[in-house]
């Protein structure tokens, strides 16, 4: 006898099946509607792409999340995707005959060789939307804006999509006497703020810190005081409105290096944001963000809900000038967003609840007599051209008992039972499975159940549909 292979799951991967992935759908499929309205097409590219491809990207300690091997035939080395971003800049320097700007959404699975823990996968799933060819922060602006749209279509209208720019935060750290070539490492640090608070940053740029979870000493940039004095006065900075607080920030980097283009730029977006309808209520400017992604280079953004900030970040992006050009030497300048699906669509489960019934089936017809199974398919095709979801019972010679405890177990809503008598007749018998398991808590005893029979009933063949449906409404 053959081995039997143990049905164990490759650790940090999962099942999913029926509720969670319908609720996916949904949510998928609302967010694509408002992309496509915005002018966005869909792209799809393939999860495996040239080691070399993925390696190229500026994003840190890229190679080493990477799932790689060598594919000894055609003597190449292979990975699977961590991102959709690095993909998307190989299909465009790929294809100069798309027109740019190209204003492009995807969805996939994506991989990273991470440590996997509560909520924390090896594959999972990313959204982005990007557009590609323009630097002008009319680009941007549409993003974040079709990011807030997106979140009120979900039904999350109290979100705040936070926006800044790298070019502010690097021209305040060469305001605080910091080194260009460190910004990069204090930029990770302040990106750390809703996590370890104000003081946890200062104490990390400084001498470092003691993690209040673990106990373990965090080592410091060891910045001198003067610059964290610079950073702290810079991070302080606060306004009543959003256009006071683009003013307060103007003030602050007046005259410094390198600031000249970001406020103009910053203050485009502003203008661009208002006339796209968004007035500081949901997308607001902050000084203060920090995304720790090095190949940034201009606005950044991201969306939380004001409902569960321990969620995070639930979107987020910025432009990224400098990417796609490792493809190519045409200069392409972009910009994007990334949605955690995972993060939002646990967010809009705790919020607004979810569908949590396994089958997609409203309606099963059962099968008691195999002279009538012509009738029965004849049923079943009926019903599902009239829009029900529908499924007939496929195993042979079961009573109706158990048939109707299989409906049960998947949760399906109703049972049709048809007969020779009741096929004769025009009439079927309907289970309302749901109203029956209602009944069943206020109905002490039996002899009750059989004589009332709660949530069945019959109806000439004819008028079944239009009951089912209404029913299902």
């Amino acid at each position: 006898m053959a081995k039997r292979i143990e049905p164990k799951l490759v650790k940090g991967m999962r099942d999913q099946l029926g509720a969670q992935l319908r609720q996916r759908r949904a949510m998928t499929a609302t967010i694509s509607t408002v992309f496509e309205r915005f002018g966005f097409t869909p792209l799809e590219t393939p999860a495996l792409e040239f080691v070399e491809t993925l390696t190229g990207a500026k994003a840190g300690e890229t190679g080493q999340r990477i799932y790689t091997w060598s594919h000894e035939e055609d003597g190449v080395e292979l990975g699977l995707r961590f991102d959709l971003t690095v993909p998307l800049a190989r299909f465009v320097a790929a294809h100069p005959e798309v027109r740019r700007p190209f204003k492009r959404y995807q969805t996939g699975s994506v991989f990273r060789v991470d440590k996997p823990g509560a909520g924390r996968f090896r594959e999972f799933t990313q959204f982005d939307i990007d557009v590609v060819g323009t630097p002008s922060m009319l680009a941007d602006a549409e993003i974040m804006v079709a990011m807030a749209t997106a979140l009120r279509e979900l039904g999350l209208p109290e979100h705040s999509i936070l926006w800044n720019h790298r070019g502010i935060l690097n021209a305040a750290l060469n305001k605080s006497g910091v080194e260009p070539k460190r910004a990069t490492a204090v930029i990770r640090v302040l990106d750390k703020a809703d996590k370890i608070g104000h003081d946890g940053v200062l104490a990390e740029l400084g001498d470092g810190r003691v993690d209040g979870e673990s106990g373990a000493r965090i080592e410091g940039l060891g910045l001198p005081t003067s610059q964290i004095e610079g950073i702290a006065g810079f991070l302080a900075i606060e306004a009543g409105s959003d256009d006071a607080l683009v003013d307060a920030v103007r003030a602050h980097l007046m005259g410094v290096k390198g600031a000249a283009d970001p406020i103009r730029e910053m203050e485009d977006l502003r203008e661009y944001l208002r006339a796209l309808g968004e007035n500081g209520d949901s997308v607001r400017f902050d000084p203060r963000l920090a995304r720790g992604m090095d190949y940034y280079t201009g606005p950044i953004f991201e969306a939380t809900l004001d409902a569960l900030p321990e969620y995070g970040s639930i979107m987020g992006g910025g432009r990224y000038n400098e990417l796609v050009s490792r493809f190519s030497s045409e200069q392409l300048p972009a910009v994007g967003a990334s949605i955690g699906v995972d993060r939002l669509l646990a967010a809009l489960s705790q919020l607004k609840g979810s569908d949590e019934r396994p089958s997609v089936t409203d309606v099963l017809v059962t099968t008691m007599d195999k002279k009538l199974l012509p009738q029965y398919l004849a049923l079943v095709q009926e019903l599902r051209a009239a829009g029900l979801n529908a499924e007939i019972y496929l195993k042979p010679k079961v009573r109706i008992g158990d048939q109707l405890r299989y409906a049960s177990d998947w949760d399906i809503p109703f049972a049709v039972i048809m007969g020779s008598d009741e096929m004769r007749a025009g009439r079927v018998t309907v289970k309302d499975l749901a109203a029956g398991k209602a009944a069943a808590s206020a109905i002490e005893n039996r002899n009750q159940w059989v004589e009332e029979r709660p949530g069945q009933f019959d109806i000439d063949r004819a008028h079944l549909i239009a009951k089912l449906k209404e029913l299902s409404a």
